[in-house]
């Protein structure tokens, strides 16, 4: 594939990408506006009942509201800063289907090279998934807002809901750092492109 082509194929594919994300959160909003419609018949009125929190409570929970907004601030700064960003936004993995992303993704994850001419996309797979470490302090940021509104309100409702999403996050920070160590053990394993290897944004 040319240059131009090349190009042409990751813009098609962060169009592709922008499209189902879209999609995702217009879904999203659809269904929490169906919860927040049918709350009021499915769940115990006591649990939509906004709490009265003591004084060093409520304070507590603004500290962590602007915690958490500084860290989510924080995070896309380095993010654009290290290049991660502008590392993934040209990333030739756009070039290629969903399946192969996660075809190579998985052979980055077990250590296995199917055939010499993957090699230069698993590197690039890996380089990646060692960038996606830049999720996990906005992960932290989000949970860490999160807490502090739930602190501020204290509705029974957004308690579970905090339960749940705390979980989501932790086991999406979890999978995230694990592939990012299993990455740079394939990189050390399979060393030999310097441009793919070294702008990892793990600085």
């Amino acid at each position: 594939m040319d240059g131009g082509a090349q190009r042409h194929a990751i813009r098609r594919g962060r169009r592709r990408f922008r499209l189902l994300l879209v999609g995702a959160v217009v879904v999203s909003a659809l269904v929490s506006l169906l919860v927040g419609l049918m709350a009021g018949g499915v769940f115990p009125s006591t649990w939509l009942e906004r709490g009265d929190p003591p004084a060093w409570m409520a304070v507590t929970g603004e500290v962590l509201v602007v915690l958490g907004l500084v860290l989510e601030i924080g995070a896309l700064v380095v993010m654009v800063r290290s290049g991660s960003y502008r590392a993934d936004r040209e990333s030739r993995l756009w070039a290629v289907s969903l399946g192969r992303r996660r075809e190579l993704t998985r052979a980055v994850r077990r250590g296995v090279v199917g055939s010499p001419d993957d090699l230069p996309w698993l590197r690039t797979a890996a380089a990646q998934l060692i960038r996606q470490r830049r999720f996990v302090p906005l992960f932290g940021g989000l949970v860490t807002m999160n807490l502090g509104q739930v602190l501020l309100s204290l509705t029974p409702m957004w308690f579970v809901l905090f339960g749940v999403f705390g979980v989501m996050f932790t086991l999406a920070c979890w999978q995230i750092l694990r592939d990012a160590t299993r990455a740079e053990a394939f990189l050390r394993e399979h060393p030999g492109d310097p441009a793919v290897s070294v702008s990892t944004g793990s600085r």
